[in-house]
């Protein structure tokens, strides 16, 4: 009965690293490397969370996010934005597209489990 969470960044290191925390914590984990590739598996099969950076090639993240909240299938899917430092409008922007949550890298695992737990109402 775990949650599958879908990880969408252009960074493999990045991807690793948050995958193998949530992993460990006992969700179910799918990687994408692009906008492109995370829509593929969104629609094959849907996540419970989507955890998706915003500067990716081909599609970046605002265009995923927007893609999602129009789709009927997608709109209700949690999605929480990864966003870099100096972006300082990022948040305001996901959040007003239909973001439910965002972290600015680099992140903590601890600040990722926390985040995570937060958006799908799952207590440790």
């Amino acid at each position: 009965m775990g949650y599958r969470v879908l990880v969408v960044d252009d960074s493999e290191v990045l991807r690793k690293i948050v995958s193998f925390n949530l992993t460990r914590e006992g969700y179910a984990v799918d990687e994408a490397k692009d906008g492109k590739e995370a829509l593929e598996k969104l629609r094959q099969a849907k996540p419970d969370l989507v955890i998706l950076d915003i500067m990716m090639p081909h599609i970046d993240g605002f265009e995923v996010l927007r893609t999602m909240r129009k789709d009927p299938e997608l709109k209700d899917v949690p999605v929480i934005m990864l966003t870099a430092k100096g972006g300082e409008d990022d948040p305001k922007v996901a959040l007003e597209i239909g973001a439910n949550g965002f972290l600015t890298k680099p992140f903590s695992p601890l600040k990722l489990l926390e985040e995570v737990r937060r958006v799908i109402g799952r207590g440790t």
